[in-house]
């Protein structure tokens, strides 16, 4: 049985997915995924069942194409669990050089939200880990697509770091995170991305 509170969590990943236009199916999806992290966080909750919620969270995080319904939550949703399930399922899917994340167009969607969560009004409404992994997963889709499919980008940041402000900080940031994940160890996994991408 559900208690007040996670019900108020369903409903509320529910009414967001629908407002920004996500089946059914994927807001119900949502709302059962926010309540079974909130389930996992909780201290009360035995060890056998935080087991099987996570080994579920971990298969939902693995599924192929589970980004779609995970774009919403990137859009709107301030829930902290629920912002990091959803950019882990994002980074997941870039790592696997076989799912190249749903296509140009899903990658498009993705790059929009990451940089409106990043530079939008909205950066001072998230929690600081969302930032961070924010942060790294546009890192890496940018490592993984350029300049095949956004050539501006990159140039669009070195110009934010002449701009005085928090913009400037934040394009420092994602910079830096470029910087790791162009690392010499990491180079093996970029040659992949690049490869999965064009086929």
């Amino acid at each position: 049985a559900r208690s007040a509170l996670e019900w108020s969590r369903a409903e509320r990943a529910q009414r967001l997915c629908r407002s920004v236009g996500v089946y059914m199916a994927d807001a119900n999806l949502v709302a059962e995924v926010s309540s079974a992290l909130h389930e996992v966080l909780a201290p009360t909750t035995p060890p056998e069942r935080r087991q099987a919620l996570q080994q579920a969270l971990q298969q939902e995080r693995s599924r192929e194409g589970a980004g779609a319904c995970y774009l919403a939550v990137l859009a709107e949703s301030s829930d902290e669990a629920l912002l990091w399930f959803a950019l882990a399922v994002h980074e997941a899917a870039l790592l696997r050089a076989a799912d190249t994340s749903g296509g140009t167009a899903e990658r498009q969607q993705l790059r929009a939200v990451l940089l409106g969560m990043l530079f939008g009004p909205r950066y001072e409404t998230l929690p600081p880990s969302a930032r961070g992994k924010a942060v790294s997963l546009l890192a890496r889709l940018v490592v993984a697509t350029w300049p095949a499919e956004d050539p501006t980008l990159l140039p669009s940041l070195l110009e934010l770091l002449a701009a005085p402000g928090a913009a400037r900080q934040r394009a420092a940031a994602v910079l830096a995170a470029l910087a790791d994940e162009l690392a010499p160890g990491r180079q093996r996994g970029l040659a992949a991305h690049q490869a999965a991408l064009q086929q």
